[in-house]
């Protein structure tokens, strides 16, 4: 009797394990994966937001929703440059390092002007 119990004991431990270990493809990512944030420059030549605060190693899409083409470019010369976006065109931008306040102007219209601040 023993032995008629104990194999499918054995059998049904084999099978949740194996239940409890399998792969699925609908999972949501966690840690490391911060998501994009969207600066959209408006056709009225304003920035949507004008100010963004994003962490450290956090993803920006710039995205050119004017009829009009416009480059970015950081105060300092390297943080941001976009080059030449398009109208509804984007440029993403991401550096893992990088800290601070960074300003940015449009080259061609230096009224349009914006602010990001990553945090550590």
């Amino acid at each position: 009797m023993k032995n008629n119990l104990f194999t499918p004991v054995i059998m049904l431990c084999i099978s949740l394990a194996l239940a409890t270990c399998t792969k699925t493809e609908d999972f949501e990512a966690v840690g490391g994966n911060l998501p994009t944030n969207y600066i959209t420059l408006q056709p009225d030549g304003s920035f949507t937001p004008a100010i963004l605060r994003v962490a450290s190693g956090s993803s920006i899409t710039f995205v050119n929703n004017d009829n009009e083409p416009h480059q970015l470019l950081s105060s300092d010369s390297v943080s941001i440059n976009t080059g030449l976006i398009e109208p509804g065109r984007s440029f993403f931008f991401k550096k893992d390092t990088l800290v601070g306040t960074i300003s940015y102007r449009c080259t061609l219209d230096s009224n349009i002007r914006g602010t990001v601040i990553i945090t550590p």
